[in-house]
């Protein structure tokens, strides 16, 4: 057997997670297309929770094989064929992510159950391969299963309490890793590998705030609001990126044996605001929204960016927790004052100039 890439010096992202994440995009990319519709200028609430819904479990898809493969990836043939086929389910399940969900809801929590057997199967199969934490590995691994069962029992129900069973399966699927198993502990997360991968979900994230600036300019007739409208989601979105990974040498310098959870699990509000923000700029282009419903998008998706972002560095890098309250708290405050702005533009410049002055006030501390 192949060792564990975990004590690689200088390790990196593999061919095969990069693949992976193509595959990944696409499914985000169908979900975060729920919210590009709108009803007479409104978000449903119907849209909103399934957008909600869908995305949490593929966030958990990708984050869980990630927590996996960051601590026992051999890159041997098991984790290669185990994760191809993971990619085959995704594409199966992006094909009906978006439609009607009842019509298709065996094959989307077959796909979903399928997936999350083999991350368990992953997690079993390390049973006296890895030194000391094949233990921890293994009973999470039959855990995994359990919660997974949960979610496949949920078939047998109807609307609305099969959402429910379901999703109760799915909150114990995100929980077990953070269990405590007695004495046993897993390894902590190799920090480099583990920064890497998030950043390149978040770069794909990203990616979707441009095809959906690009796509709000395409088949409409330019205005001068519209194109405002553009360059200043073009500027947010390379303010977005610059806020983010400006800080990454804190992390990449952090030495703590730290289990990587609470990156991971304050990344799913990141990503969820940078899912609104793309919308946001979109629906901002078109004009087709209305100026209470992104006033409201406008404030949560800020408030999920920005905690999502300074959760993980907190608990990370306690060397600048002052900096991190201040700064997002000033942040904060400036995104709730531009927000009573007349136009949908003048509120995407106002957000777009309370992200720049987030940048400037990090040079505090650089």
């Amino acid at each position: 057997m192949k060792s564990l890439k975990y004590y690689e010096k200088n390790r990196r992202a593999t061919w095969l997670e990069l693949f992976f994440d193509l595959i990944f995009v696409v499914a985000i990319g169908k979900v975060t297309h729920i919210l590009g519709h709108l009803h007479q200028g409104h978000f449903e609430p119907k849209q909103i929770w399934s957008f909600l819904l869908l995305f949490v479990p593929l966030w958990w898809i990708w984050s869980s094989h990630t927590i996996y493969a960051n601590r026992f990836d051999t890159d041997g043939n098991l984790h290669r064929l185990s994760t191809l086929l993971i990619m085959l389910l995704l594409i199966v399940l992006s094909a009906r992510i978006g439609e009607e969900l009842e019509v298709y809801y065996l094959l989307v929590i077959a796909c979903y159950v399928g997936i999350r057997a083999i991350i368990s199967i992953l997690y079993i199969s390390t049973i006296n391969t890895v030194d000391g934490r094949s233990e921890y590995a293994s009973r999470l691994g039959f855990a995994l299963l359990v919660s997974s069962a949960i979610s496949l029992s949920s078939v047998i129900f109807d609307p609305p309490m099969r959402y429910i069973v379901a999703y109760i399966g799915i909150i114990l699927d995100i929980l077990l890793p953070v269990f405590p198993w007695s004495k046993l502990k897993p390894l902590p997360a190799h920090t480099d590998h583990l920064v890497e991968r998030l950043g390149l979900l978040t770069l794909i994230l990203l990616g979707e705030s441009v095809i959906s600036l690009a796509g709000g300019l395409s088949d409409i007739q330019w205005n001068p609001f519209n194109v405002m409208a553009a360059i200043t989601g073009f500027v947010m979105t390379c303010s977005i990126w610059w806020i983010y990974f400006d800080s990454f040498y804190f992390l990449s310098r952090n030495e703590s044996s730290m289990t990587g959870h609470s990156l991971i699990y304050s990344h799913l509000f990141l990503f969820l605001g940078l899912a609104l923000l793309a919308n946001l700029i979109r629906h901002a282009i078109l004009n087709d929204i209305a100026i209470h419903d992104f006033q409201i998008m406008s404030v949560i998706g800020m408030f999920l960016f920005f905690v999502g972002k300074q959760y993980g560095y907190f608990v990370a890098v306690p060397k600048i927790r002052k900096y991190i309250l201040q700064n997002t708290l000033i942040v904060l405050s400036l995104g709730g004052s531009v927000i009573w702005l007349p136009r949908v533009e003048y509120i995407l410049i106002g957000l777009t100039l309370t992200m720049i002055s987030y940048v400037l006030l990090n040079f505090r501390y650089r």
